[in-house]
């Protein structure tokens, strides 16, 4: 058996609501197993045999669609690749007394992370960003994570290439829970 992360994209959002109990129902009833979601904001824990990350990826994709009656993209992530992203991530809290929140950005691909990072603006004042294999770290300002000239950039890149962003304490629980489940 082979843990993934699964990360929704576009849930809770717009109108689009979906239970996370419902989720993992679904995701049950479908033979993925362990299946874990945590928090309210679609990041699932699952267990599968015999798929390699594409093929879990266009199959929960189905499941969704044919559930919700619209395209719901997803991030798959192993155990090994999340624990390398999350041992890689570049940036120290710095001593200057500016409270941050610290952010992943996922992308479907290093060459999506690659395009998204190339045409980023510069980071703002006490803004930090970073690429890192198929995410792009970054850290803002507390209070400014929906205002900043880089946070509309990515919001505008997930019109057009898979990108969602997860809050690092988020990426630390679910790399925890699937350090735990695989003891």
């Amino acid at each position: 058996m082979n843990l993934s992360a699964v990360f929704l994209r576009g849930v809770n959002v717009g109108g689009v609501k979906i239970l996370m109990k419902d989720l993992a129902s679904l995701l049950g009833d479908a033979g993925f197993s362990p299946v874990k979601t945590l928090l309210a904001s679609g990041n699932v824990i699952l267990g599968s045999t015999g798929l390699d990350s594409v093929a879990l990826k266009g199959r929960i994709e189905q499941l969704l669609e044919a559930r919700y009656g619209r395209m719901i993209p997803v991030i798959v992530m192993d155990t090994g690749e999340l624990e390398q992203i999350v041992a890689a991530y570049p940036f120290s809290t710095p001593e200057d007394g500016v409270p941050r929140h610290r952010y992943l950005v996922l992308t479907g691909s290093p060459q999506d992370a690659a395009t998204v990072f190339r045409h980023a603006p510069a980071p703002g004042e006490f803004e930090r960003v970073a690429s890192v294999g198929r995410c792009i770290c970054w850290e803002v300002p507390r209070g400014e994570s929906l205002g900043t000239e880089l946070s509309r950039h990515f919001t505008k890149a997930a019109a057009k290439t898979l990108v969602t962003t997860r809050n690092m304490n988020t990426i630390d629980k679910v790399l925890g829970a699937m350090q735990a489940m695989s003891r």
